[in-house]
């Protein structure tokens, strides 16, 4: 299980400086990798933390690139879900932010140009 979480934790950093350095497809499938190895991890507070962290780390690749709105839209629920269960503060204001962010882009009317 540690082997697991340790895997996780490097594939969500090598995600992490993917997408910093531009290559979001990369940084995508690495996120995918982090998150097969900690669903298959059983719950915990780590595990929670990181699962938070990847699913939010994804969505905003995802927000940057082509890339499935209704995946990206499901990333961010459950990296807020996860956010929420977890008592890591900064966690859990960087879900807040990115989710009042989405609803403030919902909620702004259409402009005509």
């Amino acid at each position: 299980m540690r082997d697991l979480l340790y895997n996780a934790a490097k594939h969500y950093k090598h995600g992490k400086a993917l997408a910093e350095q531009g290559d979001y497809k990369q940084a995508l499938a690495a996120y995918r990798e982090a998150l097969r190895d900690l669903h298959a991890v059983r719950p915990q507070r780590m595990r929670d933390v990181l699962l938070a962290q990847v699913y939010l780390s994804r969505y905003q690749v995802a927000q940057r690139c082509d890339s499935d709105p209704e995946l990206a839209l499901s990333d961010l629920r459950m990296g807020y879900s996860y956010a929420r269960t977890t008592q890591e503060p900064h966690v859990r204001q960087a879900a807040e932010d990115l989710w009042q962010a989405y609803l403030e882009g919902v909620s702004k009317p259409l402009v005509n140009t």
